[in-house]
């Protein structure tokens, strides 16, 4: 049952399991979910994934016995999050950021790709978290500078 429940979690809900682009498929549900919350519940949603992610992150490795499992979209979505976190309420600006998150995402740019590296299973969210940060500050530049 535990395991089910893990399962769940990490695949947020078993969008892991679509047979291609799950943590594109991730990003997007989660950046559309988000548009919706105020900053309030949106800080409150990433932060209860964030803290669930790193109380369970060893569990990763018990289920799959893999290093970087694409099942695991958990990460995405925490990493989306920070990625329109403070960003103001338009289609634009989360369409955008979707689209700088998931670029970092894919090309491992520096210093994600230090993060990727990592052997612990945190590195599956820490590539991810450092990824949002940098979508996040370069939307936050992009719109001051508009």
């Amino acid at each position: 049952m535990k395991k089910r429940l893990y399962i769940l979690f990490f695949t947020f809900f078993g969008i892991g399991f679509f047979p291609i682009g799950q943590g594109t498929v991730a990003s997007i549900v989660s950046a559309t979910a988000l548009y919706f919350m105020n900053t309030y519940f949106q800080i409150l949603f990433i932060t209860i994934l964030a803290l669930i992610f790193i109380f369970l992150a060893h569990k990763i490795n018990e289920i799959w016995q893999e290093r970087d499992p694409h099942y695991v979209v958990a990460d995405e979505v925490i990493g989306m999050g920070l990625s329109i976190i403070f960003l103001p309420k338009e289609v634009e600006y989360f369409l955008l950021s979707f689209a700088i998150f998931r670029l970092i995402d894919i090309l491992k740019i520096p210093p994600v790709n230090i993060f990727d590296k990592m052997e612990s299973p945190y590195g599956i969210l820490l590539d991810d978290v450092v990824g949002g940060i940098i979508t996040n500050i370069v939307m936050q530049a992009l719109i001051r500078m508009l």
